[in-house]
């Protein structure tokens, strides 16, 4: 995301800016060509100014835009004492062709202790010069005075070792402040408490985990804290984030992640005491989410469910200052950074709930489409990575038309955008498979009425198939979990069939703790191709339960009538009369009652 001054600024230059975060810098350069050509260029067309922060790792963590004069420079840190460097570098944008650092860069760069602190002076949107500053060491301490270097041509920006010079000054105190991972991932810290929720503490933080690195994340360390009254001001009691900010310096982390929902004093009131990043489990999940989405649909969804959760986690004093007026406590400067930030996620809310409302229209289109050609919807839902997308696949490998396969992948919301492919099942009948997103537990709920569009496929669908996966200890939680948001979508009530997946992988007592609770289980592996014809015959069954037979006389000036009972696969025999056309056919109730008017017997 990009900071600061972004008001008024198109998108196609914000969409730029955001794809530096996936570019990184080798580790002993101050700053990649491509990266310095890219916010030079940006900084001249908007003429503003950019800042972008660099760690040791050669990883982009912030941009951000200023104005025509200065850009904003905030605190980041990733130092383990504060007498050492800070561990990251800043290198930002002068408009006016002059590169030496200002007073305001001097003074950023002693208040912050960056590693180093780098002006370019940007000429026609081109770079053409720059300098760099970093802190004097003496007696192996880190001293308030700058040395400046520069200005230097743009061309002798490769010369500068940036590693050979921080490992130098670093050598000259009197001791190593900062180490350097190789790893390139984003080092943290998982925190949990103990709930009753089915899980075990270790089992919750375990799935953490898997979400973290399906993040991105490089996971440390765990902590566990045996507190079960939630503290409202830090969550875990400030005894134990002390404790947590001990060891987030000792081993290096950027990030601190949380196993449950977190208020924004709880997330400030942690960020003050820890000393970086804090995130928590809800936060987590929608970044993969938004890592996830591919299609324009899934993306404004996400970004809908981002925009609610971060809008009351905005500290300040809230809907009184969203506008400038007049009246107590309205006098003053006028509207402050932070009641700007509400309105405009207020505006954009507007803005996707509205783009939302139209794809949910096309949708509604869609599956009226689908219901007037008669053709049975049947909808995957389950647990993240309990196999729905293997499963989908490989139906549509061995019975489907298309055989195009969605990504599949042993990780935790693998697939986010839902499909839908038709399937011929054992009959020569077709039906279509909707695959939708997994479930999870503590699945946001913002998230939840964000997919309501996309989740209406399983409301509206003729059969649901709850896919579950045999050779988790934790499937009976798991599918209570899955059932807790069909009740919230109101898809409770709907016609199931429980697939238990994985077999060739589970336990027997596992399968036998599933079926003893929940009947009518049908045993299968997508992986193997174990039982998928039984499978899809009990579909057939169920879809087709109420099929009934009839005889038609369908005249010769109708005759359209007989390629629609053949496009819906539902003809049996076919006789040319005298007087028409005579059609058995074997259907259900609803096409018979369309097309009354021919039935002869």
């Amino acid at each position: 995301m990009i900071s600061g001054n972004v008001e008024g600024i198109k998108k196609v230059y914000l969409d730029r800016l955001e794809e530096l975060y996936e570019l990184d810098c080798e580790k002993n350069v101050l700053i990649t060509r491509e990266i310095l050509d890219v916010i030079s260029e940006i900084s001249h067309l908007i003429n503003r100014e950019i800042a972008i922060y660099i760690n040791r790792r050669g990883k982009v963590l912030n941009i951000l835009i200023g104005d025509n004069l200065t850009a904003p420079l905030e605190f980041m840190s990733e130092k383990r004492s504060e007498r050492g460097f800070n561990g990251i570098r800043c290198i930002h944008t002068h408009l006016s062709n002059d590169s030496r650092l200002s007073s305001p860069d001097v003074t950023a760069l002693i208040d912050m202790r960056f590693d180093s602190m780098v002006a370019v002076g940007v000429e026609e949107g081109k770079p053409v010069s720059f300098s760099f500053g970093y802190l004097k060491i003496e007696e192996g301490v880190i001293k308030n005075e700058v040395f400046v270097e520069g200005p230097f041509n743009i061309e002798e920006l490769s010369d500068v070792d940036f590693i050979d010079m921080i490992t130098e000054l670093e050598g000259s105190l009197k001791f190593v402040p900062h180490e350097i991972y190789s790893s390139g991932k984003e080092r943290v810290i998982l925190v949990g408490c103990r709930t009753e929720d089915g899980y075990s503490v270790e089992e919750s933080l375990d799935e953490l985990e898997e979400l973290a690195e399906t993040a991105g994340a490089e996971v440390v360390y765990k902590v566990i804290q045996n507190k079960f009254k939630v503290d409202p001001a830090y969550y875990i009691g400030s005894g134990k984030a002390r404790e947590i900010a001990l060891l987030r310096q000792s081993l290096m982390v950027n990030t601190v992640i949380f196993d449950d929902e977190l208020s924004g004093i709880q997330t400030r009131n942690l960020e003050e005491i820890i000393g970086c990043k804090i995130i928590d489990r809800t936060t987590l999940i929608l970044d993969i989410f938004a890592q996830r989405a591919k299609s324009m649909e899934g993306k404004l969804q996400v970004e809908l469910a981002q925009l609610k959760y971060r809008l009351p986690r905005l500290i300040g004093l809230g809907h009184v200052l969203s506008r400038t007026g007049g009246g107590i406590g309205t006098r003053g400067p006028g509207e402050k950074k932070l009641e700007i930030d509400k309105r405009h996620i207020r505006e954009r809310i507007y803005d996707l709930e509205k783009e939302l409302e139209k794809v949910k229209k096309t949708r509604s289109v869609q599956r009226e489409k689908r219901k007037k050609s008669e053709v049975p919807v049947v909808s995957f839902v389950g647990y993240t990575n309990v196999g729905k997308s293997t499963l989908r696949n490989k139906l549509c490998e061995l019975y489907g038309n298309d055989k195009e396969k969605v990504f599949e992948a042993n990780m935790l919301f693998a697939t986010l955008d839902t499909t839908t492919r038709v399937i011929n099942l054992p009959s020569g009948k077709e039906v279509l498979f909707s695959d939708t997103v997994g479930f999870i537990r503590k699945l946001p709920h913002d998230l939840v009425e964000a997919f309501k569009s996309t989740l209406e496929e399983v409301v509206e669908s003729d059969l649901i198939v709850h896919v579950v996966d045999g050779s988790n200890e934790n499937a009976l939680v798991q599918i209570e979990t899955v059932n807790k948001v069909l009740k919230e979508i109101g898809a409770e009530n709907k016609e199931t069939i429980l697939a238990i997946n994985k077999i060739d992988l589970a336990q027997d007592e596992n399968i036998q703790a599933i079926k003893a609770k929940f009947k009518d289980c049908i045993e299968i592996s997508a992986l193997k191709e174990i039982n998928l014809d039984l499978f899809l015959k009990e579909i057939e069954s169920r879809i087709f339960s109420k099929i009934i037979e009839a005889k038609l006389l369908i005249p010769y000036s109708d005759a359209r009538v007989v390629s629609s009972m053949y496009e819906l696969k539902c003809v049996k025999s076919e006789e040319y009369k005298e007087d028409g056309i005579e059609l058995i056919i074997e259907t259900t109730e609803d096409i018979i009652n369309k097309y009354k008017q021919y039935i002869i017997s």
